[in-house]
């Protein structure tokens, strides 16, 4: 009986391992047959249940669990579903706390088990448990959260490059579907494509004579080595492990998808497999593109900025350059089209940056955030106009145009008149101080620590700023805004819900990360705009938040005032900065295309170009000091500070950005379509500018951001080597004083223990007064300086070398001069943190005479140590990325002036790039251009093949290949179509 039982036991125990293993290897690995088995469960208890108490008593334990997870050790942040898809996934993200999303449910629940496949798309990690949300079933649909979640934000943030986890096999992809606008604009006020006969807009390119056989030979050994670059990466992204995703990782041979997986690369190629005559790939490429669904995506969110230029302006670009041969194209523009202009369905029709695409979140109401790239808003014209012109169909334009009206109204009231800073606020709604209600508004612009049930509100849809049809001159009206405040009530209920709405949405800083013209700064501090429902007065519709059970305060309520505003800075911004680079460069670059594209039917954008431009050259434009006295041009970055309400106090900082270096083209375009000729000028100073930089490293390539020295007058600037010096030197006056001061406490500690030894107690047993070495009082106080914080290594040259750890490094402002505070030195002397104590630890480094350097020693050993060329201040930022923006510039200088020179430099720059980015599998960007031993990134970017090659071609091709009379470039270097 004995033996039974235990044969018994052995053959249970082998049954249950065998279902264990069949489970988890039918789900292809742990984390998928772990979430099939918590939604096990919850189809189980959910059998025979169709009312929403049921579905709400399902979802709640786990909305517990996850709620458990996210407060697992280390207390870390909570993260809405959109920070969760948006974040790459670290250590920190794996305890995402379960998010309340007011969802839109109908009465009649259909059964849980339908809500499965949304539920699991929504999991982004192993440790993420499954977030309750709901599938939305009618317009009039109505919602539930889960109880103990009402304080949870949904983000409206996220990234432009940012690569999710791999979506779950055993779950169904759920799609996107049209939506009833929230904020529909009535048909009467769309504002119409502009139409008509185009204006005569003055000739762009050189008038090019005939080429010589020789001249002929020369040039098409060139144009043949960069196809063979280009033919080099194309074979390498077709390879199976890359093909129809949206990057190769050309090092490892591997692929990414930062954009959607889209097959970004694929799309965003498209044309330049046409410019460069490869139509047998262009086809393959073409049906390919035919399997890209856009109504679904890995991601939860959809960057619109970098969606646009790429995708949209990649399809539309074939399909002109095709002559409309292949309708897939269109077909497929349309609906990528039609899913974006989703993100327009705000209050004030200014769109979201980061549109949330599923259902469940599209069929809430939204606003704009407070906090967005100035580049990711105006750099929509061109290919929705474009769109429009395809397609006839004003929705298009309509969504722009009034972007570009927005801009226009603020585009003289800013800090700096003329251009616009880089952050801006396109809520619309701007909320009065409270006075004694200050916490109330703290609360309101800041997520993590907001208030509960707080919800900001949203102007009624008869706010929308209403815009007339153009007219034959200027097709743009001012927008009006009510004077009168609109007001929110937000109550607190339990069950009965009335209408649709949204959580409160904790809003992260649109620059989280940085994008295709915009890789150069770094991320912004996180800013809540609020959630997007409102409940106003005057019959506006009213959306309404459950906010039951709130840990502070179950029957909070609280009023909230939004006046509506146009385009404005975002609150609390006294300083701001204005750049024609990152996150503000093709605002500007538009504005004379569109003015192409529109037929110059449109003089709106002239003027505001004009205004930009003046600005431009005005207050950033500045002529760096190079050796050789070269003649070039800059555009810096100018801080400007809000000194009080009649001044504003403005500082140059003179960064040159490879990404700002597309700006030579746009000058060279402007003065020819604007008859500007002065600013022909500025154009080849500013790509020389460029080119320059090119030279200087060691690589032979620009890098990402480095410093210069502003001369004083752009007609006069011999170089000085001596002041050179001083910039590579800033702290010369604090290193040789903090020298100084170190030296004599080191001194005086060599002399203590001098003393000591002199002082030994002798034979006779008298006691010597000296403290012994085990004595812990000190022999000298105070004699160390310290100050506020650390120095930089460098900073300090060899005083590394001669003080003990004991002694704190510090740093001080460039212009501090501690002889010219009298009493300062010893002032910082008393502030010292640390002091030496007589004993065995007292191994105090002899001062050893020549050993701190001099100022020039101490210049020469950082240029060796950092390979600072001859002419830079520092650099910030040494990778390369594969950019295009100096041979776009390069390319268009050619093409207006006809000049061979700029050829040669352009050639020149193409063999730098190819000597020390290409790799097996194609080309990579690279981390340090100063260095000739390349530190390969593993990052081909898609604007590698779509815009940098596409231009080295271009330069190198006849003047008649997409001549810039016939067709105008998007920022992604895709050819459109000018009308005639």
């Amino acid at each position: 009986m004995l033996r039974f039982r235990r044969y018994r036991v052995f053959l249970v125990l082998a049954v249950f391992t065998l279902a264990l293993l069949y489970h988890y290897t039918s789900y292809g690995n742990v984390y998928e047959a772990k979430t099939a088995s918590l939604n096990g469960f919850k189809k189980y208890g959910a059998k025979g249940s169709t009312t929403t108490e049921a579905l709400l008593a399902q979802v709640t334990p786990l909305a517990t669990q996850a709620r458990v997870s996210a407060q697992a050790p280390a207390q870390e942040p909570v993260l809405s579903s959109t920070e969760a898809s948006a974040a790459p996934m670290s250590s920190s993200a794996r305890n995402i706390a379960l998010h309340s999303q007011t969802s839109a449910i109908q009465t009649s629940v259909p059964s849980a088990s339908s809500l499965l496949p949304e539920l699991l798309s929504s999991t982004t990690h192993a440790d993420v448990l499954v977030k309750p949300t709901a599938i939305v079933t009618s317009t009039a649909a109505v919602k539930a959260t889960s109880p103990g979640e009402k304080n949870e934000k949904l983000a409206q943030g996220g990234q432009g490059r940012k690569e999710p986890p791999p979506p779950l096999k055993s779950v169904s992809a759920i799609h996107w579907a049209r939506m009833p606008d929230h904020f529909p604009i009535p048909s009467e006020s769309i504002i119409p494509i502009p139409t008509g006969r185009p204006s005569a807009i003055p000739k762009i390119q050189h008038t090019f004579g005939d080429e010589s056989s020789s001249a002929r030979a020369g040039r098409e050994r060139k144009l043949a080595a960069v196809k063979e670059a280009f033919q080099h990466s194309w074979t390498s992204y077709k390879r199976p492990e890359s093909w129809l995703q949206d990057e190769l990782s050309p090092v490892s041979g591997k692929a990414r998808n930062p954009f959607c997986g889209w097959a970004a690369t694929l799309v965003d190629t498209l044309d330049t497999l046409w410019i460069m005559g490869m139509e047998e790939e262009f086809q393959q490429a073409t049906l390919a593109v035919g399997e890209i669904d856009f109504t679904t995506s890995i991601r939860a969110d959809i960057p619109l900025f970098e969606t646009t230029i790429r995708y949209l302006g990649g399809l539309l670009s074939a399909y002109d350059l095709s002559e409309g041969k292949y309708k897939v194209l269109l077909t497929k523009a349309v609906e990528l089209g039609d899913v974006l202009m989703g993100a327009f369905d705000t209050p004030n029709r200014m769109p979201i940056s980061y549109y949330l695409w599923k259902p469940t979140f599209a069929s809430r109401p939204h606003r704009a955030m407070t906090r967005v790239v100035l580049a990711e808003l105006g750099s929509l014209s061109m290919e929705f106009t474009r769109l429009a012109q395809v397609t006839k169909e004003p929705k298009y334009y309509d969504a722009v145009a009034r972007i570009t009206n927005e801009l226009e109204i603020w585009q003289n009231n800013t800090k700096v008149p003329g251009l616009w800073p880089r952050i801006i606020d396109a809520s619309g709604c701007r909320k009065p101080d409270y006075g004694s209600g200050a916490q109330l508004q703290h609360s309101l612009n800041n997520g993590p620590n907001a208030m509960p049930n707080e919800v900001l509100a949203e102007s009624p849809l008869h706010a929308v700023p209403p815009v007339a049809k153009p007219s034959t001159e200027v097709s743009h009206v001012s927008s009006t805004a009510p004077t009168s405040p609109i007001i929110l009530d937000t109550q607190v209920s339990s069950t009965k819900i009335s209408s649709p709405s949204s959580p409160s949405a904790q809003e992260p800083d649109s620059t989280s990360n940085l994008k295709k013209r915009q890789l150069t700064m770094e991320s912004l501090t996180n800013t809540v705009t609020g959630a997007e429902n409102d409940e106003t007065q005057n019959g506006a519709p009213s959306f309404q938040l459950d906010n039951a059970t709130s840990e502070h305060d179950e029957t909070a309520i609280v009023r909230v005032d939004c006046e509506a505003q146009g385009l404005a800075s975002p609150p609390g911004s006294w300083t701001e900065e204005f750049t024609v680079g990152a996150m503000a460069d093709s605002v500007y670059e538009y504005l004379p295309k569109q003015y192409m594209l529109l037929g110059g039917l449109v003089p709106q954008y002239k003027m505001m170009y004009e205004l930009a431009s003046n600005a431009m050259s005005k207050h950033l434009l500045f002529r760096p000091m190079i050796p050789g006295d070269q003649s070039t041009l800059i555009l810096g970055t100018v801080i400007a500070t809000e000194e009080d309400h009649h001044s504003v106090n403005m500082r140059l900082n003179p960064e040159q950005e490879h990404l700002l270096c597309f700006a030579g083209g746009m000058y060279a375009i402007g003065a020819k379509i604007f008859n500007r000729e002065a600013d022909l000028d500025i154009a080849a100073k500013l790509t020389d500018g460029c080119v320059w930089s090119y030279g200087a490293t060691a690589t032979g390539i620009m890098p990402e951001i480095s410093k210069m020295m502003a001369c004083e007058s752009k007609d006069d600037c011999k170089w000085n080597q001596t002041r050179w010096y001083e910039e590579l030197d800033p702290y010369r006056n604090v290193r040789e004083q903090t020298h100084n001061v170190a030296q004599k406490a080191i001194q005086g500690n060599q002399n203590a223990v001098q003393h000591l030894e002199t002082s030994t107690p002798s034979a006779t047993g008298i006691t010597s007064s000296i403290p012994s070495a085990q004595s812990t009082k000190p022999v000298v106080e105070n004699e160390i300086l310290a100050t506020t914080g650390p120095l930089a290594k460098r900073q300090l040259g060899h005083i590394d070398n001669t003080l003990p750890d004991s002694v704190l490094k510090v740093s001080t402002p460039p212009d501090t001069e501690l002889s010219a505070s009298p009493g300062l030195q010893e002032d910082l002397k008393n502030q010292a943190t640390r002091v030496m104590t007589v004993g065995d630890s007292l191994a105090v480094p002899p001062v050893v005479p020549g050993g701190y350097p001099t100022h020039e020693e101490y210049v020469q050993n950082r240029i060796r140590d950092e390979r600072i060329p001859t002419g830079m201040t520092d650099i910030v930022s040494s990778k390369y990325i594969l950019r295009p923006e100096a041979i776009e510039s390069v390319f268009i200088m050619y093409r207006v002036t006809g000049d061979e020179k700029w050829r040669e430099k352009g050639w020149k720059m193409f063999n730098s790039v190819q000597n020390h980015t290409r790799v097996e599998f194609g080309y990579s960007g690279i981390r340090d251009v100063t260095n000739e031993t390349p530190n390969y990134m593993d990052e081909m970017e898609s604007f590698w093949m779509a815009e940098t090659l596409k231009y080295y071609y271009l330069l190198f091709s006849t003047p008649d290949l997409i001549s810039l009379d016939d067709y105008v470039l998007n920022t992604e270097a895709h050819p459109f179509k000018r009308p005639r």
